[in-house]
């Protein structure tokens, strides 16, 4: 019986060593300095440019006048200077053929530039499809 304790008693202080070691040897997470994705500055200037220069509004305004009907909406992702996309809804379209998407494109970059912005991916997608 004697034993069996005494190597219950040595199992247990093991465990709780073994433990201690785990806890005290893992780098505490008060620390690691926290820092901010990179990107997460760079998305927040952005989204404050695309509100001062109103670019969603001209986006709009720049595709109604070369005859497109685009959602009153306009989503971003924007993740770095090389990585923005802008996505339009167009309505009254029955279908949407390359040189939409190019003519589309070229009105966004033309904007981008004069507000002085990254150029962005478009991507157009079509509502109210007959």
């Amino acid at each position: 019986m004697r034993g069996l304790i005494k190597g219950l008693f040595m199992l247990f202080s093991l465990i709780v060593i073994t433990a201690a070691l785990i806890k005290y040897n893992q780098p505490s997470i008060i620390e690691k300095p926290i820092q901010k994705h990179p990107d997460t500055n760079y998305s927040e200037e952005i989204g404050g440019k695309l509100q001062n220069t109103n670019f969603t509004k001209k986006i709009i305004v720049a595709l109604r006048a070369a005859g497109y009907f685009p959602d009153s909406t306009i989503g971003y992702l924007i993740e770095s200077p090389s990585n923005q996309l802008i996505t339009i809804q167009l309505h009254n379209l029955d279908k949407l053929e390359k040189s939409t998407e190019s003519e589309i494109q070229s009105i966004v970059n033309s904007i981008a530039e004069t507000n002085d912005l990254q150029l962005f991916m478009v991507n157009v997608r079509l509502t109210d499809v007959h």
